[in-house]
């Protein structure tokens, strides 16, 4: 009896000992994913530069207007601060806009900026003052009076 006792106890130790040799890494828990910044992409969070924290792009616009997304992109292009820049929104609608723009005093050159505003967020499509892809924005659904003097 003493005997098989003794196998009996080896046996679950030795089993024991085999389990928890196998046993995987545990799955980390939902959200438990960081990026550089610490956001969750995850739980839908993704970092905003110019509000320096992290924000669900359908919960909260990583800029305030289109005015300020189209002034901070141009400030990171050009590697300039915001208040080089002088920007003057032309025309505006909920998913397009228009502006002048001048780098420097006044008097400096200048050129036009388009936007488009996509899932929440507003991005260059053009700059400049030189040839344009008319295709490109018609197909980007410009409203035709932003392309007045542009793509005419």
């Amino acid at each position: 009896m003493k005997r098989l006792t003794l196998l009996a106890l080896a046996f679950l130790l030795t089993a024991c000992s085999l389990s928890s040799s196998t046993t995987k890494e545990p799955t980390p828990a939902a959200g438990a994913d960081r990026d550089a910044h610490g956001c969750i992409p995850s739980a839908g969070y993704t970092w905003c530069e110019p509000k320096q924290k992290c924000l669900r792009a359908w919960e909260e616009a990583c800029f305030s207007s289109a005015f300020e997304a189209i002034a901070w992109e141009l400030a990171q292009r050009h590697g300039d601060t915001q208040d080089k820049i002088s920007l003057t929104m032309e025309k505006q609608t909920e998913t397009h806009a228009r502006a002048s723009v001048r780098f420097g005093p006044k008097g400096s050159p200048g050129g036009i900026v388009l936007a488009a505003n996509k899932d929440n967020s507003w991005r260059i499509v053009y700059e400049g003052n030189g040839s344009v892809d008319c295709p490109a924005l018609k197909a980007d659904a410009f409203p035709q009076e932003m392309l007045v003097g542009i793509c005419d």
